[in-house]
């Protein structure tokens, strides 16, 4: 298990945020930003209060980290689950937003608490939580790899939500 700590500002109101979570063009997007194909997205739920958001993700096998390689099945590829439980917004307008990402066929998870509160036009948001991977011997070393390139994610799906957000709303 590696712990996962980030904050960043997001130049854009919450409410435009929020939207941007329950849009599949914002998820169709920020695959892009990230380099990752899009394969799916499913919207649950009404964005004005709690909904669920799950986007699969293709990840080229020239993109997984190099301790992740010698797992079988991942030299073409692998597939990634993204489930964004949002809850409806606190009194404040703040949301919670619980991610769970899963790989199709390989014991690695992730989990991740992401609060978003309103900051004078922009939102801030604090993201934290922890790469699991149950693999004897190398489980360590995977959930060590993967733990920059979420930080990296993170990163990217904050900006990318603010270049999304100025061209389409």
């Amino acid at each position: 298990m590696m712990a996962v700590e980030t904050s960043t500002t997001i130049k854009a109101e919450l409410d435009q945020v929020v939207r941007a979570l329950a849009d599949e063009n914002f998820a169709r997007f920020s695959s892009e930003k990230v380099r990752v194909a899009f394969e799916s997205f499913q919207l649950e739920g009404d964005p004005a209060g709690a909904f669920t958001a799950t986007t699969v993700r293709g990840v080229p096998a020239d993109r997984i980290p190099d301790a992740a390689k010698k797992i079988p099945g991942v030299s073409n590829g692998i597939s990634l689950t993204q489930i964004d439980r949002v809850s409806a917004p606190e009194a404040d307008g703040s949301r919670t937003v619980i991610s769970e990402i899963s790989v199709k066929g390989i014991p690695v998870t992730a989990k991740a608490t992401q609060k978003l509160t309103p900051a004078d036009g922009s939102t801030n948001l604090q993201a934290s939580g922890e790469v699991f991977c149950s693999i004897p011997l190398i489980g360590k070393k995977i959930a060590a790899a993967a733990e920059p390139q979420i930080n990296r994610v993170f990163s990217a799906l904050a900006s990318g939500a603010e270049e999304f957000i100025a061209q389409n709303y």
